[in-house]
């Protein structure tokens, strides 16, 4: 996280009310009064009193004494008050400097998911009317009885039950079609990227092949579509939505300026054995870039992808409104939301943090539609939410469960993003 709003400066409460008008008049006529009388008693019997000498000592002393008194009491609660407003106006602008330095979104230039073979399943509208729900259905190996789960289904890929090599044929074909299937949605925004721009790809993959298969399957359907030059990244093992913050901190420092690809697909062997309870098969493609990079080249977004935060469930409250704060709006202007990886007992906390925020929106559980599609699950929430943006519909807000916390992130129109500008 590139802010620890902990270690940020704090702004300093501002003075309460000046020293009170009727005790300080009190006052000075009291200490007036007091050295008049010492003026008197110590007057030098041997003096007149007709003189100047006399009736200036008497008004200039018991009026000039108590009243520098009095008036440096006032002075110094005004300047006291004058260094706290100075100060919190430096503290205020170094933190709206800081801020707006790492709340630079990242430009979401496209997405595109399958989770099945029919388009009409796939469409964000149709899931979040809940036309498309996790079933219990038949396993196709002969392991175990009815299994609510979802793999999935592809025309020309035998599903017929075998052993570990059928299933990684069955993991080849279908990683193959679904490569196919991301990039021909995809295809246009990546070429739309300027030459000037470098494209890297994060490859995520979580089935029965090797990494080394999964680079060889990737690279032919790359040729096939007679894409631009890229560069797959280093990065092997799959990752969260913690990797956009790592990101982000990159391009805060003056790194990372480019666009990625991310593919994240999760498979399981459902040839050999029964894929587990509530898991589904899915492949996530989201195009993303730094939003000021974009803006700067006029390159087209969807949607405006803001810094996620992680916090443990004890915590979401802070990580809620972090997120929300990254996101630049309030809580209740989101509509609505979507979320994914949480139990009833988490997603209960979240929501209790979430109603206290004032986020009164309940998000879609992917979990209970499409199910968990492990690997391919905080992208597919980030996929759901841009495509779930409309005129109507300007911000959405994304919940990915995490072991022992959750990741929060806001989407928002590119509409919106150029009206508030």
């Amino acid at each position: 996280m590139a802010v620890d709003f902990s270690l940020l400066p704090k702004e300093e409460p501002e003075p309460g009310d000046p020293p009170s008008l009727l005790i300080w008049t009190i006052v000075f006529l009291v200490m007036a009064l007091a050295c008049a009388i010492a003026i008197l008693l110590s007057w030098p019997k041997d003096l007149p009193t007709h003189t100047w000498k006399f009736w200036a000592s008497l008004i200039l002393f018991p009026v000039g004494i108590p009243a520098w008194i009095v008036l440096r009491r006032y002075s110094h609660h005004e300047g006291h008050r004058l260094d706290v407003l100075m100060r919190n106006e430096v503290i205020r602008r170094y933190n709206e400097r800081v801020f707006a330095l790492a709340a630079r979104p990242l430009a979401l230039l496209g997405a595109a998911h399958r989770f099945s073979s029919d388009q009409s399943e796939n469409a964000t509208g149709t899931i979040r009317s809940g036309t498309v729900r996790l079933e219990t259905q038949k396993p196709i190996a002969s392991d175990s009885g009815p299994t609510k789960a979802r793999w999935l289904v592809v025309p020309g890929v035998s599903l017929v039950p075998g052993g570990k090599e059928a299933d990684a044929r069955r993991h080849r074909e279908v990683t193959r079609w679904l490569y196919s299937e991301l990039l021909a949605d995809l295809a246009n925004r990546i070429q739309s990227l300027p030459s000037r721009v470098d494209l890297s790809v994060c490859l995520w993959v979580s089935g029965g092949l090797l990494r080394k298969d999964h680079v060889a399957l990737w690279q032919a359907c790359w040729r096939e579509h007679q894409l631009r030059d890229m560069r797959l990244s280093e990065e092997t093992e799959p990752a969260g939505l913690d990797v956009l913050d790592g990101w982000l901190d990159q391009l805060a420092g003056g790194e990372g300026r480019e666009a990625r690809l991310i593919v994240a697909i999760q498979l399981y062997p459902v040839l050999s054995k029964t894929p587990p309870v509530g898991a589904a098969e899915a492949g996530v493609a989201l195009l993303l870039m730094p939003g000021e990079q974009a803006g700067g080249l006029q390159v087209l977004s969807e949607a405006s992808l803001h810094r996620p935060v992680r916090g443990p469930f004890d915590q979401s409250d802070g990580a809620l409104s972090h997120a929300v704060k990254w996101g630049d709006i309030t809580a209740a202007e989101i509509p609505g939301g979507w979320q994914t990886g949480l139990d009833a007992t988490q997603a209960g906390v979240l929501r209790e943090a979430a109603v206290h925020l004032g986020l009164t929106a309940r998000p879609t559980d992917l979990d209970q539609t499409v199910g968990h599609a492990g690997t391919a699950a905080p992208w597919l929430a980030i996929a759901c939410a841009a495509g779930s943006l409309s005129g109507d519909i300007q911000s959405q807000i994304v919940f990915a469960g995490q072991p022992g916390g959750v990741d929060s992130a806001v989407v928002r129109s590119v509409a919106r993003e150029k009206r508030l500008d």
